[in-house]
Order: structure tokens, then sequence, then C-alpha cells
């Protein structure tokens, strides 16, 4: 006796991986959908961000001393080298001694069509002591000046600013050497790099200078979108924030020494001192970009980046059920054309359009029950009426539990962030042991008897 591969079987086999890969073109098109909307989701962002005001990052109060000094410049001439000395200015810039900053933050949401976007006005309050300086050489003490540095102006109020309890006020400057700071950049959940640097605004108030230790304080607010950052420049630096926004996300260079988020909103404490910031007295060009720490204003649930994440799985998913059903058709002896298998390919396809067009309107999870209820009743509808009439309500139950387990674990993936790919890796072990179980009495070969 010999055995020889079942044709019939092996055919069958080819054409489902056939088919599974045919599988990838129209999920290649609910990718570029989702990526569509997403950046179209951008787009309306950008819009009122750029109408409100953006990102916000603040350095502040910085001392600033003009001081001269001498450039020597060498040229050419007759093969000789003459030498130039030109008198130049330059800004020395200082740190306060201490500093305590108290935000507070009014947050809204702002919508343009379907999109929501966070935005906030913020109430700060700074205040705090410049000690003693050492005095550059050359220095023109009496054109000192305070500078409030901040990456945009739109959306600031007229600031009130007290030296030494006498007021001042402050005026757009562009004396001095602005502070050069790059904004933290975000991927998906993470803060993974700084952007390029980009020379801050600044808002100048011209002091009387006295080189004998002086007290400020600064009172402004501030209009922004989704985060606002800060540079701790002092030698002692208390920042407190507080905010009825009930999703904060902490990042940058320090966390907060302590936080306290509710469902009214978020408390917030950082102690930072200048041995741990790096921020020396004197700065004039240091770059300070990764000693800023920031706070966004996040949307709890990113349903562009959630459906991306589920759209991954899709070839997967589909992989699954063809195998499926390929097992049920082995195992009951009942045939399903190639075009039965497609229709099903695309009613899980279509979950994902299903998915990302009902999430723009409801909640996400709202919007995947009812999407993937939807195409389980589809294909449990199709493999009654048909694929199989004779099918039993036994075995109509039983695949949409099976689907309805899949769609059910892939929902449970989504949700999870460090451990997504242990229960992936668990899942496909697990789902590897029901295929080898169903397929165990699977006659693969066929038999023949060799006659002499």
């Amino acid at each position: 006796m010999r055995k020889t591969l079942n044709k019939a079987i092996l055919f069958k086999t080819i054409t489902i991986a056939i088919m599974i890969l045919l599988m990838l073109i129209p999920l290649i098109f609910v990718a570029n959908i989702i990526n569509d909307r997403s950046r179209y989701k951008n787009e309306a962002v950008f819009k009122i961000t750029d109408s409100w005001g953006k990102q916000v990052i603040l350095a502040a109060p910085v001392l600033n001393i003009p001081y001269a000094y001498d450039e020597i410049t060498e040229t050419f001439q007759d093969n000789r080298a003459i030498q130039k000395l030109t008198a130049k200015t330059a800004y020395a810039k200082f740190a306060p001694h201490d500093l305590n900053v108290d935000v507070k933050i009014n947050s809204q949401i702002r919508y343009i069509g379907i999109f929501e976007v966070p935005v906030f006005n913020a109430d700060i309050t700074m205040s705090g002591f410049f000690e003693t300086i050492d005095m550059p050489k050359r220095a023109f003490a009496e054109d000192a000046f305070i500078s409030l540095e901040t990456k945009e102006l739109k959306g600031i109020s007229e600031p009130v600013f007290t030296w030494n309890e006498t007021p001042y006020k402050f005026e757009p400057g562009f004396a001095g050497n602005s502070l050069s700071l790059a904004p933290l950049l975000k991927s998906g959940d993470h803060y993974l790099s700084y952007g390029y640097n980009a020379a801050l605004n600044s808002l100048n108030s011209k002091i009387d200078f006295k080189n004998e230790g002086s007290r400020f304080e600064l009172k402004f607010s501030i209009k922004g979108s989704e985060s606002i950052s800060f540079v701790p420049l002092a030698k002692k630096n208390r920042f407190h924030m507080s905010s009825d926004w009930v999703h904060p996300s902490f990042a940058g260079a320090f966390l907060p020494d302590e936080k306290n988020i509710t469902d009214k909103g978020f408390e917030a404490l950082w102690d930072i001192n200048y041995l741990s910031s790096g921020v020396p007295p004197r700065f004039d060009k240091k770059d300070l970009s990764k000693t800023q720490f920031q706070t966004s204003f996040l949307i709890p649930v990113d349903n562009y980046r959630n459906a991306k994440r589920a759209e991954k799985y899709g070839i997967l998913f589909i992989a699954l059920t063809f195998i499926a059903c390929f097992v049920f058709e082995l195992a009951n002896r009942r045939p399903i054309h190639p075009i039965q298998y497609l229709l099903v390919g695309f009613a899980m396809v279509i979950f994902y359009t299903l998915l990302i067009s009902i999430s723009e309107f409801i909640d996400f999870s709202l919007a995947y029950l009812l999407s993937a209820v939807a195409v389980i009743s589809l294909i449990a509808a199709y493999a009654k009426f048909g694929i199989d009439k004779s099918l039993s309500i036994k075995n109509i139950a039983i695949i949409a539990l099976a689907l309805s387990f899949l769609y059910g674990y892939l929902y449970i993936l989504l949700q999870l962030q460090d451990m997504a790919l242990l229960y992936g890796s668990i899942g496909l072990f697990i789902a590897l042991a029901v295929i080898m179980f169903m397929t165990r009495n699977i006659n693969w070969y066929e038999e023949a008897v060799k006659e002499d």
C-alpha cells in the first residue's frame, strides 16, 4: 500500500492561501482610508490651534544684561594680514535664585465639523528672587531688562509685572538673543524626541537694576492647545499646576513629584533644583531644550489610532476565519466555494470601514460593538442561507460564538499597551492548538493498493 497526497485537499489549501493574499488588497484600501481621515483630522486640529493658540512653551523670567566686547576680524590686502577691532554688544542671561510658579488652567473643547480639539486658557503667576550676580565686564547695567520668552505670543495677555514692588510694563522686544528651544515630539502614546530648535518670541521690560538682590512678581494669562511646557531656570524651582482637565499626560525631563488626578481635574507639583536641571546661573547660549517638562491635554480615545491598530490584525483574523471555514468544510464534508470564502473575507474587511466611520460620531467602544455585531450577524446569516441551508441553529450559534470570541479578543488587544505582544502570542498559540485538535482525524493522504 502506498500513500499519495490528497489532491483535492492540496488544491483547496493552495486556493485558500491565494485568497488570503488577495484580501491584502482591500485591507490596503482600508489602511489608506484611515490615514486619510486621520490627516483630515490633523488639518482640522491645525485650523483651531492656529487661530486659538498652539502648544505653549514658557521660559521666564530672564534677567538680560547687555555688555560690550571686541571682535577681531582679519582680512588680507597686498599679501598682508590686516586686523580690525570692532565693538560689539551681547547679552548675558541670568536665572532667578528662587522661582515659584502657580498655573491655573481652564480647559474647553473646540469643534470643527465632527472633530474636537482640547484648548485651554492658563492663568500664570511667577514670583521669586534674583540674587547678586557676577556682572560681565563692560556691562551696561542701566539697560538691563527682564524677558518673558515663549513660543507663541498670539494668545498672551498683557503681563502685570513688579520689580522690587515697582510696577513695570512689558513690550514686544527684539533686543537680546532669545532662547532657542525645541518642542517635545509625540508618537502614538510616547514622547520620543525633541523637534528642531526654534527661537522663542520675547516680551521685554526695562527695569531699574541695582545689583543688590531683587524680588519680582509676574502675572499673565495665555491661550494654548494640546500642551504647556516650562523650563526650570532658577536654582530652586517650584511649579504648582491645577486644571479641570481629567486626562493629563506628563512628559519631558521631569515628572511631577506629587500629582492627584480625579474626575474633576488634576493637581501636580514639581520641585526642581539647578543641580538636577543642569541650568547654570548664567546661560547665554546654552541649549535648554532637554530641561523642559510638559503637560499634555489628551483626548482619552483616539479612534483613528485604535482603528489603525485593529487594521493591522486584519489579515491574521481573515486567515484564521478562512482556516476555520476550511476545517469546518473538511470535518462536515460540505464544500464551500472560493467565491463564498471571498464574500466572508469582504465582510470582515467592511468591519474596519464601519468601525472608523461610526467611531467619528460615538464612543469608540460602542462603535466597535455595533460594527462587530453587524459583521458577525451578516456572516452567521450568510452561513445559514448562502452557504448551507441545512445548518442547524446550534452550528450557527457556534459560528457566531467563535467570531464573537475573535472580535472580543481583538478589542482586548487594543486596550493593552505593554502586554499586547504577550497576549497576542498566547492567543495565536491557543488558535493553533485548536486547529491542530480539530484536524487530528482528517486523512491528508489518498491510499492506494500496490499490486504485485
